[in-house]
């Protein structure tokens, strides 16, 4: 084992490329699990081999037992710092590093770092704008609160869950009930069962994605995007594109400031932080929120375009948190150094997918950066509802504008059956 060592919780989604970036470092990783299975939607992803170690939980253990038992499996080693690799290690992260006396954000606002509802709370209390919400399990609890409050619209969601997970758009009663009957009584794709749902305002704005990397309670913002979205059939919305900032801008300053400040409220002193915010009239308010790295991303493309990415940052604050907090207050603002969008595909078919022929087209677009993320070769490619259904994700990224917007129209103006090379194919309304 190596003479410097980490634990990683959950090192799922982007977090499964920390072991190689500590590796850089000459520090060796533990990989601690939160639970005794890893969740569906990760498993694919997961290497053991890549780890010194890998703990696993008895099944049927509560949360209690399962911290302990993380503390007397990790009892006596030398351990710089406990990160979570991803949303379902952040408790567990927050109460092994206390525990341990290695940096922490603490317990005393972990759940509010999980639970959009006690978010919302956090943030309210510290006197930082957030949403208001109503928690229930009774579709005419949240529709009389609805008509109490006189909003049009409300948006009801998981109250823990990821990737728009069961995001429905209501404005009726109607629309209340099928919502509840979808959430309630489900488990989610992050293995949490649903016993509430959580009915918010809907704020109508811009909606923006912000990374920020914390060092002993000072906050670095990393990047900020556009987040734009298009409606489809049998979802509220989803994801079409990102497009990147630069830090100088009056937005990202505004957001900037206002992220700090949510940082803040939830006693996030130390490391990743991924915000979704949205600015309508009022100015910015947070809506969704992880005490961790942003998932599905490209390192490669996001470090064309800024000279950098939220996933190497974090583990240099780690590694090096002198060297790190120093480069970072020299640095200022991020620079934007090129021009980039994040495109997320969209189907409108199904069929379980024979190859990727429509690839070599999207390489040899000028403005190609990296293609993530995309339905494996028999795997089932099915209609885009949220963002696990999305069929892939491709990163343009280029120092002429004008250039990246053509070929992020030819990009868009392919079908699917002309990316994917589908068995079995039907259209999305079959």
């Amino acid at each position: 084992m190596n003479e410097r060592n980490c634990v990683i919780v959950d090192a799922y989604s982007t977090g499964r490329f920390l072991p190689e970036e500590f590796k850089r470092y000459g520090i060796g990783t533990v990989h601690v699990m939160s639970a005794a299975h890893i969740p569906p939607i990760f498993q694919s992803h997961f290497n053991a081999a890549l780890y010194d170690e890998v703990i696993r939980p008895r099944e049927h253990m509560g949360y209690d037992e399962i911290v302990e038992f993380h503390l007397q499996a990790l009892l006596g080693r030398e351990l710089e710092f406990v990160i979570a690799g991803c949303e379902t290690g952040v408790e567990l992260a927050d109460s092994l590093s206390e525990r341990l006396g290695l940096p922490s954000n603490g317990t005393a606002l972990s759940a509010a770092r999980r639970d959009k509802s006690r978010l919302s709370e956090a943030l309210a209390s510290a006197g930082v704008r957030s949403i208001r919400q109503v928690v229930s399990d009774d579709a005419e609890e949240i529709a009389s609160w609805r008509r109490e409050e006189n909003f049009d619209e409300i948006v009801i969601k998981p109250l823990n869950s990821t990737g728009t997970e069961d995001v429905f758009f209501c404005s009726t009663d109607a629309d209340i009930r099928r919502a509840l009957a979808a959430i309630v009584g489900k488990t989610n794709r992050v293995g949490a069962f649903n016993k509430l749902a959580l009915g918010q305002e809907k704020i109508n704005g811009q909606q923006y994605t912000v990374n920020a990397v914390s060092i002993d309670g000072e906050a670095f913002v990393t990047e900020a995007w556009t987040y734009e979205t298009v409606p489809v059939e049998g979802a509220s919305s989803v994801c079409s594109v990102e497009r990147l900032l630069d830090g100088k801008e009056s937005i990202v300053l505004e957001l900037s400031d206002y992220l700090v400040r949510a940082l803040q409220a939830l006693r996030i002193t130390n490391g990743p932080a991924h915000a979704e915010i949205i600015v309508d009239d009022r100015g910015p308010v947070l809506v969704d929120f992880g005490a961790r790295l942003q998932g599905t991303m490209s390192a490669k493309a996001r470090t064309m375009a800024l000279g950098h990415n939220h996933m190497t940052l974090t583990a240099w604050r780690y590694a090096d948190p002198n060297g790190f907090g120093e480069y970072m207050r020299r640095r200022g603002v991020y620079k934007r150094q090129a021009h980039a969008l994040c495109v997320s595909l969209i189907s409108d078919m199904s069929g379980v997918v024979g190859g990727h022929s429509g690839l070599d087209a999207i390489h040899k677009l000028p403005s190609f950066a990296d293609a993530i993320a995309f339905v494996p070769i028999g795997q089932p490619l099915v209609p885009t509802i949220d963002l696990a259904s999305t069929p892939g994700i491709v990163y343009l990224v280029n120092n002429d504008l004008i250039q990246l917007e053509d070929d992020y129209r030819q990009l868009r103006a392919m079908r699917m059956d002309q990316v994917f090379d589908l068995v079995g194919r039907s259209p999305r309304n079959d």
